[in-house]
C-alpha cells in the first residue's frame, strides 16, 4: 500500500519540467523468467561478493538489489515477488523498484539479460 501512496504523492506534486526530466523518479516493474533470474543472481553475486547471502529467495534478492541501489547512489527500494509463490513451473519473478531513477531500472533489466551489472 505504501508504494501506491508514494506514487500518488509524486503524481499530485505535478510533472517535472523538461530541465529536471533527467532526475525524475519512477516505479519500475520488471518481469523475469527463470533464465533471467539466474542471470540476475549471477550478476548480484559477482558485484556484491560475500556482502550478501546467496540471492536465491525473494527476500535475499530484495536485500541485494537494495545494496546495488545504495552503491549506485540511487534512490528507491526493491520488492521481489515470485509467481506462483511455491516451487512449481512455469514461474516468473516480479522485480519492483519503487521510486528509483531510470538508469537503475535499466541496469537491473540488463543484468537479467546479460548476467552482469554495467555500474
Amino acid at each position: 500500500m505504501r508504494p501506491t501512496l508514494d506514487r500518488g504523492r509524486r503524481f499530485l506534486r505535478g510533472s517535472p519540467t523538461p530541465a529536471d526530466a533527467g532526475s525524475t523518479l519512477e516505479d519500475v516493474v520488471i518481469i523475469f523468467g527463470v533464465v533471467e533470474v539466474e542471470h540476475l543472481r549471477g550478476a548480484l553475486e559477482a558485484l556484491l561478493g560475500d556482502t550478501v547471502e546467496r540471492p536465491d529467495t525473494p527476500a535475499r534478492i530484495e536485500r541485494a538489489l537494495d545494496l546495488v541501489l545504495a552503491r549506485r547512489g540511487a534512490p528507491g527500494q526493491a520488492r521481489v515477488l515470485r509467481r506462483p509463490a511455491a516451487l512449481s513451473t512455469p514461474e516468473s519473478w516480479e522485480i519492483h523498484l519503487d521510486g528509483t531513477d531510470r538508469a537503475s531500472g535499466t541496469a537491473v533489466r540488463e543484468a537479467g539479460r546479460t548476467g552482469a551489472f554495467a555500474c
